[in-house]
């Protein structure tokens, strides 16, 4: 997530060489980044998904994949046309793609 994220190298355990900032320690993350390791460590609690970018749609669906994760999102996320399967916990709705997740906030007004 790192290396795609924040085109970062983790080179050890306190330190990341970024190409735009040097050498930086896990502080310095993008908060994408860090939401992201977040929502992957820890399935108790809900993340805020809007500190993610759309580069960090990809890793939502990977890691939702894998475990049953609650996001909020306070904007549209562009999931691009790859299909997926997610809840809406606001209308108990199944939808399967980001068209099908916008039409869903835009129908009940969710933002």
């Amino acid at each position: 997530m790192i290396r795609d994220v924040d085109k970062s190298e983790v080179i050890g355990p306190h330190l990341i060489e970024s190409p735009v900032l040097g050498p930086i320690s896990q502080r310095e993350l993008s908060g994408g980044v860090k939401t992201l390791i977040l929502i992957n460590n820890d399935i108790e609690h809900i993340f805020n998904g809007s500190a993610c970018g759309d580069n960090c749609a990809k890793w939502l669906i990977e890691i939702g994949k894998q475990k049953d994760v609650t996001v909020r999102l306070g904007y549209f996320m562009s999931f691009g046309d790859e299909s997926f399967e997610a809840k809406v916990v606001n209308t108990n709705k199944i939808v399967h793609s980001g068209a099908e997740l916008d039409r869903e906030i835009i129908d009940n007004d969710l933002l």
